[in-house]
C-alpha cells in the first residue's frame, strides 16, 4: 500500500479511508434549470469520484475502483448531457484530463475482475498466482495516477465550469439531450456483428451514456417511462459487460468461455430495448 503525502492532490490530505465505497447518489433535480442541474450532477459526480479515490490509495477493496471509475464515466456523460449550457473549450479539456487518467484505472479494473473470475471459477493455482501480480502491479499503476497533478486538477476544473444562459426548461433540454445520446447509439448498433468485439464495446460504451443522461434528466420525466426504459438499458448493459469480461480475460491471460449464450441473449436484450418506446416527450 502506497502512502498518501497531505496537499498532493483533492485525495491526498489526512482523511481516514471511507468505510465503504460509495455509489452513485442522485442529486434532487426537481424543478431545477439546465445549469443548476448540471452543477448538482456534477458535484455528484466528484463526491463519488473523491470518496472513491480515498478509498483506492488506502485500502485494497476492488469495488473502491469500481465505483472511482462509474464515477468518472458519469462526470464525462454530464459534460457531454449538458454541453449546451457549458463553455465546449472548458469543457472538452476536463474530458481530456479524465480521459489521460482512466487507462491505468482500467488496466486495473480489467484485473481485479478478472483474478475475481479465475477465482470463483477455481482456476490452477499458477494462474491465479499470475493474474494476482499483474493485479497487484496495475494497482499500483492506479494508485500513481490517483497522486499525480494531472488528477489534482480534475476537481478544481470541473467547480470552476462556468455555465451559459439557457431559457429551456429541465425537461425540454434534456428531451434534445437524451434524443441526440440515443441516436447516436442506434446509428452505432446500425447493421452490428454482435460477435465483433470492438464494435460491441463501442455500443456498450453508448448504452452506458445513454443510461447515465436518462438517470441525470429521470426528474424532469414522469416515473411510470423512465423506470422500464432504465431497466431495459441496465439489462442490455449487463450482458455487454459479461461479454467484455470474456474479451479482456481472453486477451489477457487466454482466459476461456462459452460465449455463444451470451451472444443469443445479447440479441433478444436488444431487440428489446431497441423497441421500447422513448420516454422523453418534452412539453412545448
Amino acid at each position: 500500500m502506497i502512502p498518501v503525502v497531505a496537499g498532493s492532490n483533492p485525495v491526498g490530505h489526512p482523511n481516514p479511508a471511507p468505510r465503504a465505497p460509495r455509489h452513485w447518489r442522485a442529486p434532487a433535480l426537481r424543478g431545477a434549470t439546465p445549469q443548476a442541474a448540471f452543477r448538482a450532477v456534477a458535484l455528484a459526480a466528484l463526491a463519488q469520484i473523491e470518496s472513491n479515490a480515498r478509498g483506492v490509495l488506502l485500502s485494497d477493496d476492488p469495488e473502491f475502483l469500481h465505483q472511482l471509475r462509474i464515477g468518472m464515466r458519469r462526470l464525462r456523460a454530464a459534460l457531454r448531457a449538458f454541453r449546451g449550457v457549458l463553455v465546449r473549450k472548458d469543457a472538452r479539456r476536463v474530458i481530456r484530463f479524465l480521459r489521460r487518467v482512466s487507462p491505468r484505472l482500467g488496466v486495473a479494473r480489467d484485473w481485479d475482475v478478472l483474478v475475481a473470475r479465475v477465482e470463483a471459477d477455481r482456476g490452477s493455482p499458477g494462474l491465479l498466482s499470475a493474474a494476482q501480480a499483474r493485479q497487484g502491479a496495475a494497482r499500483r499503476a492506479a494508485r500513481r495516477a490517483l497522486v499525480s497533478k494531472r488528477f489534482a486538477s480534475i476537481g478544481p476544473r470541473v467547480r470552476k465550469l462556468a455555465t451559459t444562459p439557457c431559457s429551456a426548461t429541465l425537461a425540454q433540454f434534456g428531451a434534445a439531450a437524451l434524443a441526440r445520446a440515443h441516436r447516436k447509439l442506434m446509428a452505432q448498433a446500425l447493421g452490428l456483428d454482435w460477435a465483433d468485439a470492438a464494435a460491441r464495446h463501442a455500443v456498450r460504451i453508448r448504452v452506458k451514456r445513454l443510461r447515465y443522461s436518462c438517470e441525470f434528466f429521470a426528474p424532469a420525466f414522469p416515473a411510470k417511462g423512465v423506470s422500464p426504459y432504465i431497466a431495459a438499458l441496465k439489462a442490455l448493459q449487463e450482458v455487454l459487460g459479461a461479454l467484455n469480461d470474456i474479451s479482456v480475460g481472453r486477451r489477457l491471460i487466454g482466459f476461456e468461455a462459452d460465449e455463444a449464450a451470451l451472444l443469443r441473449r445479447l440479441g433478444l436484450v436488444w431487440v428489446r430495448f431497441a423497441k421500447r418506446r422513448v420516454f422523453w416527450r418534452a412539453p412545448a
